[in-house]
């Protein structure tokens, strides 16, 4: 099977993927950090350097159709923007059980997960909602909620998640869309 076929119809499926905080006032903004030279820079600024120098890395055209920028080799998928309906360009790198996760969620099916799974965002990004997974915006008069850099962990069981708090303002790992069948820990890697 081509591994292209197979990454290009799940990376359609990348939408927002949760808050850390309200976004400040004066508009969302990219995280503190070198601006990337290029799109491929880009990209792979979601993750470190280990997984994006070798990951499969995709764009988003005018149209906001995603293209292959490189094939990869280690499994990894980084592509530029993953919330096109979003404000700005925030990248993430997912795994192959995030890879599987999105196409799920794409289909409004419930992911199928059969092992533990993790997405970088080191570059951080906004989110609709921090309960509702369907959210496509904010509420009206509501601006989109900002997370810092974090990882994301989804694994087989999301009760697995249970003991952590779904606050996503504590400042700690918490649950994003706890109660769904997309629930997933965030983990803010920023020390503030």
């Amino acid at each position: 099977m081509n591994r292209s076929r197979i990454i290009i119809p799940l990376a359609l499926a990348i939408v927002a993927c949760g808050p850390t905080a309200d976004a400040p006032d004066e508009g969302v903004q990219q995280a503190d950090a070198a601006e990337p030279q290029s799109r491929e820079e880009l990209a792979m600024s979601a993750a470190p350097a280990a997984v994006g120098a070798d990951a499969t890395l995709m764009d988003r055209d005018a149209d906001g159709e995603l293209v292959m920028l490189r094939e990869g080799t280690n499994g990894w998928l980084c592509v530029t923007d993953e919330n096109p309906m979003g404000p700005g360009d925030y990248p993430i790198c997912l795994d192959g059980a995030w890879q599987s996760w999105f196409g799920a969620y794409q289909a409004g099916e419930d992911p199928q997960i059969d092992q533990v799974g993790m997405s970088y965002m080191l570059q951080g990004g906004p989110a609709a909602s921090n309960t509702d997974p369907m959210a496509s915006g904010p509420p009206e008069g509501e601006d989109w909620l900002m997370d810092g850099p974090h990882i994301m962990v989804i694994a087989p069981d999301p009760a697995m998640f249970d003991a952590y708090p779904t606050d996503h303002r504590v400042g700690e790992p918490y649950v994003m869309w706890a109660g769904t069948p997309y629930a997933h820990l965030m983990v803010p890697t920023d020390p503030n």
